[in-house]
């Protein structure tokens, strides 16, 4: 992972000093548009009102942001592990939520307990880091591991390769359905998986239900 922990922060870390460019390209988004797309997209699946939300890799903050000008009461909680991300996140003014950012590894944690109802991850499978198939299972993994509810992280979608180069690395819808299920059936667990891909052309949201017993 300190392979993987070093080439994110030397994407980032010039990027997120310069106060003078906007969030969404510090994180590599097309448009404030587009990143808040994503955000809509749990916004509508998950009923988050009153849970505790873990969002890994929350950057600058920008889905406590959105959450907060949507007036919903929860409890969130963002890690990142860039430092100067969380500092610019935690200088920011919310009005309806009161958000906690941390710097932290949320990976290199141990014994992960069902401490949060959902987990978010927007964009921190995106880099080519050399193995991000093998990032991205043990992280669902971990994800499961963690939820109490409900998962949702989302991914480039390989017919944009061309557009973007291979700075990204790109997924197969398919491939990832069937990783996701064959990591749930390894747990044990009870889940309704969603992949939903309408909301950009070129990315999509993978959403896991925990169904009750």
């Amino acid at each position: 992972m300190n392979n993987k922990k070093s080439i994110i922060i030397e994407h980032y870390i010039e990027k997120v000093k310069d106060l003078n460019i906007p969030d969404y390209q510090v994180l590599d988004w097309e448009s404030q548009d587009a990143q808040e797309t994503r955000f809509k997209a749990l916004l509508e699946h998950f009923d988050i009102r009153k849970s505790v939300l873990l969002d890994v890799g929350c950057g600058l903050g920008n889905l406590a942001e959105y959450i907060d000008k949507q007036n919903i009461e929860l409890y969130y909680i963002g890690v990142d592990i860039i430092q100067e991300m969380v500092d610019r996140a935690k200088q920011k003014v919310f009005k309806n939520i009161t958000p906690q950012f941390m710097t932290l590894d949320f990976f290199k944690t141990s014994d992960i307990e069902d401490d949060f109802d959902y987990i978010y991850s927007s964009g921190i499978f995106n880099l080519n880091l050399g193995n991000n198939e093998e990032f991205l299972s043990n992280a669902v993994k971990n994800f499961l591991i963690a939820a109490r509810k409900g998962v949702c992280f989302n991914l480039l979608d390989i017919s944009c390769k061309e557009k973007y180069g291979d700075k990204y690395y790109y997924y197969k819808k398919d491939e990832i359905f069937k990783m996701v299920c064959d990591t749930v059936k390894d747990l044990d667990l009870k889940c309704k998986i969603k992949i939903s891909d309408e909301y950009l052309s070129n990315d999509f949201s993978v959403f896991i239900d925990f169904l009750k017993d």
